[in-house]
């Protein structure tokens, strides 16, 4: 467990960086041991042993308050924070705000709640108080907040905020900078676009707005505009624009160009691990096994980027079907932003094989040391069991989940998807209604219940109209344009579906798109293409059932 009863370390780590300012205000990171002391603090103790994070945070804020003690104070909002319990958090930042409302580290811990909660309106009004009290100066203040609150989960609800607070600094470019990163992280490459033209009104040349307005051209789909950008940073400046340049080519699908680009930076010491990393996805998608071992075990052996190296390693066993190996490394990597998709990877690959209780093992030691991936791993583990039939236990393990983290959206869009398993499609929709309810504005519940209500061919009209939505606050989300052309495939307007699913298909080689895309090939009578497709996309997941479906049903041929 991460905190023990003698002693409670709560040392933010890197994504808590909004926090850490806060911590920092009041001298450092609160890490005390706790004494023999009064009833509410016994009591915290013995809730976070027990997991019992509500009361555990109820209990040291309680303690804080009685003692007026911040360290206490603000362990207990830290733990609401840590464990999913958002409206908790509010809460709590709330009374202690009305006892010090000049206290920055309540505001803070509020305004990361309300953001959470996509409570925008709320949002705003904090986010205004904090900017104006917390930092030296706006564009101080822009440039931390652009790099700390990126960090959360509600993309798109954070860059709905920090972009109505920058129209508030017309003239403070890092305003605009800060709103076109936030908008470009949340998929929104139109906005991002307009910021950053904004950034460079002001500041003309500026490098670092050069480089967002050539990311999010590209995420636009202006591979040519993007390119002509980067390509200028990259011939007047060093490895990293060149790196980014490199990277944009790969994106826009320049294959001999992006390799070039990263075959020419394997000689900078700097640059080289990423080179290794770039030219090794392409030999991957090449099926040149060999060559990319080569060049990822030297990435591996350069002691950067090793959960990427130990994760391309795991896909090459994994393609060449060896199941051993390639359930050892993806257990390996217990950390970054792939180890959660690499840990359900080895548990559904353990499952295929006939080893569950491996399979559970394996999966029950990364969560024992991973409490901040819990929430997203259960709700991957929850689909996994109802792929496999298990659906009582599916619904158990979430139920369970949400009773610990009441606040967390992915695992009632989980719960959801093991419903419509489960054949119980009304208390689907009925789940991702109640979602959409509580956050209007939110683009993931409104494109889940649109695509719900369409793959089972309900409210066609509505279905379309949710989905627009989304799509006009996500329009790069290759989820969303999916979304879209299914819509309209099942309104029977397959001319207007094709283009949407193949702009998808090329954002994110996803099974489930390609699926998607070749029904409406074959709808609009390209057999061959149709075939192209889902044969293509099995190469890249063999075992998916959606693939191998659709072409028994349509081709009548093993795949």
């Amino acid at each position: 467990m991460r905190y023990s009863a003698g002693m409670i370390s709560t040392c933010p780590g890197p994504l808590r960086n909004l926090l850490l300012s806060a911590a920092l205000l009041l001298g450092g990171c609160a890490t005390t041991a706790t004494g023999p002391g009064g009833s509410p603090l016994v009591a915290a103790e013995v809730a976070l042993e027990r997991a019992d994070y509500a009361a555990a945070a109820r209990g040291y804020a309680r303690a804080g308050a009685e003692r007026r003690d911040a360290a206490l104070s603000e362990r207990g909002l830290r733990i609401a924070f840590d464990h999913g319990q958002e409206r908790l958090l509010v809460a709590l930042a709330s009374q202690w705000l009305r006892r010090e409302p000049a206290n920055e580290t309540a505001r803070r811990f509020r305004l990361v709640g309300l953001l959470e909660l996509d409570d925008r309106r709320a949002a705003e009004s904090e986010l205004t108080v904090l900017l104006a009290t917390g930092y030296p100066s706006p564009a101080e203040g822009f440039t931390a907040l652009g790099e700390s609150l990126a960090q959360l989960r509600n993309d798109s609800g954070v860059a709905a905020v920090v972009a109505w607070l920058a129209g508030r600094y017309p003239d403070v470019a890092e305003a605009a900078l800060a709103s076109a990163t936030l908008s470009l992280s949340a998929g929104d490459s139109p906005s991002a676009l307009a910021a950053t033209a904004r950034a460079l009104a002001l500041r003309p040349g500026w490098r670092a707005a050069r480089a967002l307005e050539a990311r999010a051209r590209v995420a636009s789909g202006d591979c040519t505009g993007g390119l002509l950008v980067s390509g200028a940073l990259a011939a007047d400046s060093g490895d990293g624009d060149r790196l980014l340049h490199a990277w944009l080519l790969s994106a826009c699908e320049q294959t001999a160009a992006a390799r070039a680009a990263f075959s020419d930076l394997l000689a900078s010491r700097l640059a080289r691990p990423e080179a290794l990393e770039g030219l090794a996805g392409f030999d991957i998608d090449a099926h040149r096994y060999d060559d990319a071992t080569m060049r990822v075990s030297e990435l591996l052996a350069s002691g950067r980027n090793g959960d990427h190296a130990l994760y391309d390693l795991a896909l090459i066993a994994d393609r060449r079907g060896e199941y051993q190996r390639a359930v050892q490394l993806y257990a390996r990597i217990t950390t970054g932003n792939r180890a959660v998709a690499a840990q359900l990877r080895a548990y559904r690959l353990q499952l295929e094989h006939g080893n569950p209780t491996g399979a559970a093992h394996q999966l029950d030691e990364f969560l024992a040391g991973a409490a901040e991936s819990r929430v997203e791993a259960t709700a991957g583990h929850a689909q996994i069991l109802a792929e496999q039939g298990r659906l009582g236990e599916a619904l158990a393990l979430l139920a369970r989940s949400v009773a610990t983290y009441p606040d967390r959206q992915d695992l009632r869009y989980a719960r959801a998807t093991v419903l419509e398993h489960a054949g119980r499609v009304d208390e689907a929709i009925a789940e991702l209604r109640s979602q959409v309810r509580s956050r209007p504005a939110d683009p993931i519940g409104l494109n889940a219940l649109g695509f719900t209500l369409a793959d089972h061919g309900r409210s066609l009209p509505e279905a379309e109209r949710l989905v627009r939505v989304a799509y006009a606050a996500r329009p790069d989300s290759a989820a969303i344009r999916d979304s879209l052309g299914w819509v309209l495939h099942r309104r029977g307007r397959e001319a207007e579906a094709l283009p949407w699913l193949q702009q998808a298909l090329r954002l994110e080689s996803d099974p489930e798109i390609a699926a998607h895309l070749g029904e409406v090939q074959w709808a609009l009578g390209d057999a061959e293409g149709a075939e192209k497709t889902w044969r293509a996309a099995l190469e890249r997941t063999p075992a998916d059932a959606r693939l191998q479906q659709a072409l028994a049903r349509h081709v009548g041929s093993p795949p």
